[in-house]
C-alpha cells in the first residue's frame, strides 16, 4: 500500500509540474532561510559556552546623587585581591589589563621578525585556569607565576617561531616610550575560538608591570578588568549583596545616602552573557545584541511558517482537480485513513524534495552567502543541522499536509459529485493565511527600508570633521632616545613632498574610542568635576580636519606659551556650567591628573562638537592639549596626511620612503580615515543585508502563496466569468472584479503591519543618539510596492481567465 501511495503521489506531482515546482521552491527557500538564520543565531548565543558557568566579570556603575554617571567593564586593580581575601564565596579572582593603559602600539620581535600586535594583555597567574585556556605547552597554573613571562597562542607561536619549539625562547617587547622588555615564553595555548568575548595572542604575567606591588592597593586607576569564579552552589545575587559593605570598607569617601553624593555599585556579569547583553564602556571587543538576534530568530520562524502555509494554500488550490477522484474512491470503499495517508504521502514527498534541494543550495552557496551577509566563516553544516533538517521534514510534513488532507478527505462524496463549481471549502482560512504572510513580509520590508535609511544617514551625515583624502599612519612603536629628533626630521622631510598637502599628529583619530580621560573642574569649584576624554594633538590637527571654532582659536604654535593651554568641545563647556562658549575663553580650568596633582590650564578655544565615534553615541566632553608637553606613554600616536585624489599610490610611496629612512625597523601601517571611521557601521550594514535578503525571500514566498490561492478561487468562479462574458463584460472589467478581493487582503495586511513595524523600528532606533525620523513615506512606499507585486501576481491568472472562450467556461456547467 505504501508503495502505491508513493507511485500515485509521484504521478500527481509530475502531472502538475508548475504547481509542484512553485511548491517545492517556496518550501526550499523557507528551509534555506531558516537553517541559515538558525546557524547564525545559535553561533551568537554560543559565546563563551566552553567556559565555566561560575565565571563572572565584575562591572562598575558610578552614581552621583542617585543618577548613573557611568558604567564600565573596567575598574580598579585593588578590587580582585579584596574580593578574593574578603569574600569566601569567591573561589578565585584575576585581573586582566590590555596594554593600551600603559603604552601605545606595542611591537613584538624575535630576531628579524617584528609585528605590531593588538591582542596583548597582562593577567594574574590564575587567569589561564580561571578562563579554561587549553594549554598545548606549559602549565596553566605556573606559566604566569613570575615576572617577564609570556604565553602565546598557537598562531602567534607559528608566526614568530615557525616549526621551532617556542618554550624557553625569548621575545623582545617594544613598549614605545616605556622601553624594551625581554620576555620568556613559558606556555602556548590553543587559539581562542571565534565565539568568545575575548581573544588573546599574548598574555604577559601581571608581575611584569613595574608598579605591580602598588596595584594591590590602588583604588583609583580604573583601567583593569576583574574576573571572578564563584564557589560551588553560590548564587551571584548573594555575592552582589555583600559588595556595598566591602566597598565602604575600602572607599570611605562614598556617600552614605545615595541621593546625596557619589556612590558605586558593582554587578556580576556571567561571561556567557557578555557578548549579547553587555554594552559597557571599555568592552574588550565589539559585542552583539540579543534583541537583534531574537528578532532574527523570529524572522526565521516567520519565513518557515510562510513557506508551510504556502503548501496548504497550494494543496487546497489544486484540490479541485482531485476532489471528485477522492469522492469516487470513498464510494468504492476507501476509508478515511487511507485517503489521509495518500494525501500525507504527497506532503512527505514534496517536503523531502524541498529538503534535498535546500541541502544542495546550502552546500553550494554557503561560502557565497557568508560573504554576502558577512556571516562568521566558522558556520558550516554539521550534525546539529542534519538533526534540525530531519525535524523540519517531520514537522513540515504534518504541519503542511495534515489540514489539506483532513479537509479534502472529510468532504461528503455525494455532495462533491453534485457540486458544479461552487465553493467546496470555506476560504476564510486561506484568506487569514495570506494576510499573515503579507503582514510578516511587510514588517520585514519596512524594517529593511528603515535600516538602510538610517545607514545612509550615518554614512552621509557630516561628522563635523573632514575625513576625505586623509591617510593615517600609526606612529612608531620602536623608539629610543633619538625619537624626538627623528620626529622633527620626519616633519621636515614630509614638508618637502609635493603630494602631501598637510600633516598633523594626534593620540586618537575619529572613529576610535578615546580611553584616556581625566577629571576637570572650574577653578572656583574644584570639588565638582566632570570626566572628559583627552586627545593630545599638535597645532596642525584642527586645520587639517577643518574643525570649526565657535569661540577662541587654535593653538598658535607648538611653543612654550601653549604648554598649559587647552581647547574644549561644546559639550565639555556646557557640562562645566557655561552657557556661552565665549565666556570660558581665557578662564582657568583645573586638570585633575591625580588626587595630589591638580594642574591649572587656560582655555584658549572651543571647537564645535564633532562625532569622534559612531552616530550611536552621544558626543562626550573632550579636551585637547599639545602632545609635546604631555608625558603619556599610554597615549596612541597617529600621523595624519592630507593627500590629493590623484596619484594616491605615489603619495603613499613617498611617505613610506621617508618613514623607512627615519623610523628604521618600524612597520609602516597605514589606512584611510574614512574607511576606518565607517567600519564602525559594519554590523549595521550586515543587519541591513540580512533583512534585505530575507524580506525579499519572504515576499517571494508570500507571492507564491497568493498565486496558489488566487488560482484556486478564480477557478471556482469559472462559470461566473463565462456568464459575465456572455452578457458583455470586457476582459479588463473581469480582471478588476477578480483582483479586487485580493487587493483588499493585502491592504489589511498593510494596516496590520504598520503599527508592528513602527514599534519594532522605534525600539531599534533608540540605540542611536543621532537618528532619522520614521517618515510616513517609508510605510506608504513599502505598502505600494507590496500591493504592486501582489497585483502583478494575481493579474496574470485573472487575465488568462478573463480571455477564455465563454463556451469553454460554460460547457460543463
Amino acid at each position: 500500500m505504501l508503495r502505491n501511495f508513493f507511485v500515485i503521489a509521484g504521478r500527481k506531482i509530475w502531472r502538475s509540474k508548475l504547481f509542484a515546482s512553485l511548491n517545492v521552491l517556496g518550501l526550499s527557500l523557507g528551509i534555506v532561510s531558516f537553517i541559515l538564520i538558525d546557524m547564525y543565531v545559535r553561533y551568537e548565543k554560543s559565546f563563551d559556552n566552553f567556559r565555566s558557568p561560575q565565571v563572572y566579570r565584575v562591572a562598575h556603575h558610578g552614581y552621583e546623587d542617585n543618577v548613573e554617571t557611568g558604567k564600565s567593564a573596567q575598574w580598579v586593580p585593588a578590587l580582585a585581591p579584596a574580593l578574593k581575601n574578603d569574600l569566601p564565596e569567591i573561589a578565585d579572582a584575576a585581573r586582566l589589563a590590555h596594554t593600551s593603559p600603559f603604552m601605545a602600539d606595542p611591537v613584538m620581535q624575535v630576531g628579524e621578525k617584528t609585528f605590531r600586535e593588538i591582542r596583548i594583555y597582562y593577567a594574574d597567574s590564575s587567569f589561564l585556569e580561571l578562563f579554561s585556556y587549553e594549554m598545548v605547552a606549559g602549565s596553566a597554573a605556573t606559566a604566569l607565576a613570575l615576572p617577564d613571562q609570556v604565553t602565546l597562542s598557537e598562531s602567534a607561536a607559528k608566526r614568530y617561531f615557525g616549526n621551532k619549539d617556542p618554550m624557553g625562547e625569548t621575545m623582545l617587547f617594544h613598549r614605545g616610550e616605556g622601553g624594551i622588555s625581554t620576555l620568556k615564553v613559558t606556555g602556548v595555548f590553543k587559539d581562542v575560538p571565534s565565539n568568545a568575548h575575548l581573544h588573546t595572542d599574548f598574555i604577559i604575567s601581571f608581575k611584569s608591570l613595574e608598579f605591580y606591588e602598588r596595584l594591590t592597593t590602588d583604588w583609583g586607576w580604573g583601567n583593569f578588568y576583574t574576573y571572578v569564579k564563584l564557589a560551588s552552589h553560590t548564587e551571584a545575587a548573594a555575592v552582589e549583596a555583600k559588595f556595598p559593605s566591602l566597598l565602604k570598607k575600602y572607599l570611605t569617601y562614598l556617600a552614605d545616602d545615595p541621593a546625596n553624593g557619589y556612590t558605586v555599585k558593582l554587578t556580576l556579569q556571567p561571561v556567557q552573557d557578555i557578548h549579547l547583553d553587555s554594552k559597557l564602556w571599555g568592552e574588550l571587543e565589539p559585542n552583539g545584541d540579543r534583541r537583534t538576534i531574537n528578532f532574527l530568530a523570529i524572522i526565521a520562524l516567520f519565513i518557515l511558517v510562510i513557506a508551510w502555509v504556502n503548501y496548504i494554500n497550494f494543496a487546497i488550490a489544486k484540490s479541485a482537480e482531485s476532489i471528485k477522484e477522492i469522492s469516487i474512491r470513498k464510494i468504492s470503499g476507501s476509508n478515511l485513513w487511507q485517503l489521509i495517508g495518500q494525501l500525507m504521502t504527497e506532503s512527505a514527498l514534496v517536503n523531502a524534495l524541498a529538503i534535498f534541494i535546500s541541502v544542495a543550495i546550502l552546500e553550494l552557496t554557503l561560502p557565497l552567502l557568508k560573504n554576502i551577509l558577512s556571516l562568521p566563516v566558522v558556520l558550516a553544516l554539521g550534525q546539529r543541522e542534519v538533526g534540525i533538517i530531519l525535524l523540519l521534514f517531520i514537522i513540515g510534513t504534518f504541519a503542511s499536509g495534515l489540514y489539506p488532507a483532513y479537509a479534502i478527505s472529510s468532504l461528503k462524496p455525494l455532495a462533491v459529485l453534485k457540486t458544479k463549481g461552487s465553493r467546496l471549502f470555506n476560504i476564510s482560512l486561506n484568506r487569514t493565511l495570506i494576510i499573515f504572510q503579507f503582514t510578516a513580509s511587510m514588517i520585514l520590508m519596512i524594517s529593511t527600508v528603515t535600516i538602510y535609511r538610517q545607514l545612509d544617514f550615518m554614512l552621509h551625515q557630516h561628522t563635523g570633521f573632514d575625513l576625505e583624502q586623509t591617510l593615517i599612519v600609526k606612529g612608531p612603536a620602536i623608539k629610543d632616545s633619538t625619537y624626538r629628533a627623528s620626529q622633527d626630521f620626519f616633519y621636515n622631510s614630509i614638508d618637502q613632498l609635493p603630494n602631501v598637502l598637510s600633516m598633523a599628529m594626534a593620540s586618537s583619530i575619529p572613529g576610535e574610542h578615546v580611553h584616556w580621560g581625566r577629571g576637570y573642574s572650574r577653578a572656583s569649584d574644584p570639588q565638582k568635576s566632570i570626566g572628559a576624554n583627552i586627545v593630545a594633538v599638535d597645532e596642525h590637527y584642527f586645520p587639517l580636519f577643518k574643525a570649526t571654532f565657535v569661540a577662541g582659536a587654535n593653538f598658535s604654535d607648538g611653543g612654550k606659551a601653549n604648554q598649559h593651554t587647552i581647547v574644549l568641545n561644546e559639550t565639555a563647556v556646557r557640562q562645566l556650567g557655561y552657557t556661552n562658549p565665549s565666556d570660558i575663553i581665557n578662564e582657568t580650568i583645573i586638570w585633575h591628573e591625580s588626587d595630589k596633582n591638580q594642574v591649572p590650564k587656560k582655555v584658549i578655544g572651543v571647537v564645535k562638537d564633532f562625532n569622534q565615534t559612531s552616530f550611536r553615541n552621544e558626543v562626550g566632553p573632550m579636551v585637547f592639549a599639545l602632545k609635546k608637553y604631555l608625558y603619556a606613554p599610554w597615549a596612541g600616536e597617529y600621523y595624519a596626511f592630507k593627500i590629493p585624489a590623484r596619484d594616491i599610490d605615489q603619495s603613499i610611496a613617498g611617505i613610506q620612503q621617508v618613514w623607512e629612512k627615519v623610523f628604521t625597523d618600524n612597520p609602516f601601517d597605514y589606512f584611510f580615515l574614512d574607511d576606518y571611521f565607517f567600519n564602525q557601521y559594519k554590523s549595521d550594514q550586515r543587519l541591513g543585508r540580512v533583512f534585505a535578503v530575507f524580506s525579499f525571500l519572504a515576499m517571494i514566498i508570500a507571492s507564491l502563496g497568493l498565486f496558489g490561492v488566487s488560482s484556486y478561487l478564480i477557478l471556482l468562479r469559472t462559470k461566473e466569468i463565462g456568464v459575465r462574458k456572455v452578457l458583455g463584460s470586457s476582459s479588463a472589467g473581469v480582471v478588476r472584479l477578480l483582483t479586487r478581493d485580493f487587493m483588499g487582503w493585502v491592504f489589511i495586511a498593510f494596516v496590520l503591519a504598520c503599527p508592528v513595524a513602527a514599534y519594532l523600528m522605534n525600539q531599534w532606533l533608540q540605540e542611536f543618539a543621532f537618528k532619522i525620523a520614521l517618515s510616513p513615506w517609508i510605510f506608504i512606499a513599502t505598502g505600494a510596492s507590496c500591493m504592486t507585486l501582489a497585483l502583478l501576481t494575481v493579474t496574470w491568472k485573472s487575465w488568462h481567465m478573463a480571455n477564455i472562450n465563454p463556451a469553454e467556461a460554460l460547457k460543463n456547467e
